[in-house]
């Protein structure tokens, strides 16, 4: 049972008023919740060096899993992250001794898949010695994959 659980989410639940039932489970039996929203910006963004969209998204994206947890009767805590979301993890980590990363991404393939989601999973379980489970979500919000390792 994991007691200090790290939790990325590269967007909100989709439109969940919930954690996901596939999680909750994780994260119920967590002594403490740390939550990552990175900073997720546009080709346009990047070319224009304008983050400051992309921060402020960020941060109401947080803002939104944390009352989508408060609501289930968790009391996490959080950061907006770098872009890269390895960076984003190491950050947390740096601060929050996690002995379970979570990944909440889109499922591979699906039309919702980003370019940052593409081999995170691996570059998380090669850079970090914690246990990592992903959750692969479809365009509801619906769990359609778990991979652990």
């Amino acid at each position: 049972m994991a007691r200090r659980v790290l939790v990325l989410s590269n967007e909100d639940l989709a439109d969940a008023n919930e954690v996901p039932p596939a999680i909750l489970p994780l994260l119920d039996q967590a002594e403490e919740i740390y939550v990552v929203a990175p900073t997720l910006t546009t080709w346009m963004h990047w070319l224009t060096d304008d983050r400051d969209n992309a921060l402020v998204s960020a941060d109401e994206r947080l803002l939104t899993l944390f009352d989508h947890m408060h609501a289930d009767g968790l009391t996490p805590q959080g950061q907006v992250g770098a872009e890269n979301q390895v960076i984003a993890i190491a950050d947390a980590l740096a601060k929050f001794d996690a002995d379970l990363i979570v990944l909440r991404l889109h499922a591979p393939g699906s039309d919702h898949e980003n370019r940052r989601e593409r081999r995170i999973a691996e570059q998380v379980r090669a850079q970090f010695d914690v246990p990592t489970i992903v959750f692969y979500f479809d365009s509801e919000g619906q769990v359609v994959e778990r991979e652990e390792a």
